[in-house]
């Protein structure tokens, strides 16, 4: 977003209805390096591009024909809520009560016309910086979420997988599938951290029953199926989409197409998305790995069993993406998934 010290690659908006006020701030901030400075008329066209391309900053002014700069801020701030994109007031009215809307309104800072070249370049550069170091400080703060998350999937994931490859092979599978269903970069970047925590739920169940050698009886199966809503209770209550997200799929990803599954008996679309893309990835992936009661199918028997539930376990859709060729084509090799379905 922003780069260097100049922070030439910033993308600025001009916001004045007076032709001459707009040509010399382009002219300042081109001095001062910037490369991308948009200009606007008046309100409706501020908002209209707005909508259509995020600004580093806005220079905006107050008094536009009959109207005041309060719905541009309103427009920026409806569109990037979790954003800081400063917006410097520009003004020739002294009136304290100016300054007091536009403060109400949202604004960062303010500039009295007639403008001080030295003055505005340096209000310019000092609301970039801070705007770069929160866009830091906010990747910082994801990174760590996204770095908890997959350590917390490890954790449960060591009980019985002390590699923890299976959340991760999920993970990926995941996304590939999602993203031949044709869902959006920001709902693959969710999925593919999310479903590691399908199986969280397993720290509540006991090692007696999670690592048993041998066939489960109905009261320990019964036991073992509490997973999904353990899993599910552990990720409530959080304001994040991505856990959100985890939590859908911790609690649905054992529910079936047919309504036969647990823990609620949901059926084709009552389950969410998340929660049939992740019982494929999920099932592929214990199927063709070994597990204490039993050894590993081939890829090839793994898929049979697949196509042959497609429309009984699992949604037709999710199959068909995972039959797709590019599915297994477009992952790691080192991450041990077979290539080629």
């Amino acid at each position: 977003m922003l780069s260097g010290r100049t922070y030439a690659d910033a993308t600025i908006y001009v916001v004045d209805d007076d032709p001459s006020v707009r040509e010399f701030i382009h002219a300042l901030l081109c001095e001062a390096g910037y490369q991308r400075v948009v200009e606007a008329r008046s309100v409706t066209e501020a908002v209209r591009l707005i909508s259509t391309v995020r600004p580093d900053l806005v220079l905006l002014d107050w008094h536009l024909g009959q109207e005041d700069g309060s719905e541009v801020i309103h427009a920026l701030r409806t569109a990037y809520p979790e954003e800081i994109i400063p917006v410097i007031v520009l003004t020739a009215d002294p009136a304290p009560s100016v300054k007091h809307q536009a403060l109400r309104a949202g604004a960062s800072d303010f500039l009295h016309k007639p403008l001080e070249v030295a003055e505005a370049q340096l209000r310019v550069r000092n609301l970039l910086e801070i705007r770069r170091l929160h866009a830091t400080r906010t990747r910082e703060l994801e990174l760590a979420r996204l770095e908890i998350l997959e350590r917390l999937a490890r954790a449960a994931e060591c009980r019985d997988d002390a590699t923890g490859q299976h959340i991760i092979r999920v993970g990926r599978l995941s996304e590939q599938i999602g993203r031949v269903l044709g869902l959006s970069e920001e709902q693959l970047f969710q999925l593919r951290h999310a479903a590691p925590l399908h199986d969280i739920g397993k720290i509540g169940i006991p090692d007696a029953i999670l690592l048993k050698p041998s066939a489960l009886s109905r009261e320990e199966w019964e036991i073992m199926k509490r997973h999904t809503e353990i899993g599910a209770r552990i990720l409530s209550d959080c304001p994040y989409p991505v856990v959100e997200m985890a939590r859908q799929i911790a609690l649905t990803h054992h529910e079936r197409w047919d309504g036969q599954g647990y823990p609620q008996g949901l059926h084709r679309e009552q389950i969410p998305l998340w929660g049939r893309i992740v019982a494929v990835a999920d099932a592929y992936d214990a199927m063709t790995n070994p597990r204490p009661y039993r050894p590993a199918l081939s890829h090839e028997q793994a898929v049979e069993i697949i196509r042959a539930e497609r429309g009984r376990q699992f949604d037709p859709l999710v199959v068909d993406a995972f039959l797709e060729p590019v599915t297994f084509v477009s992952l790691s090799p080192k991450e041990e998934t077979p290539s080629g379905i």
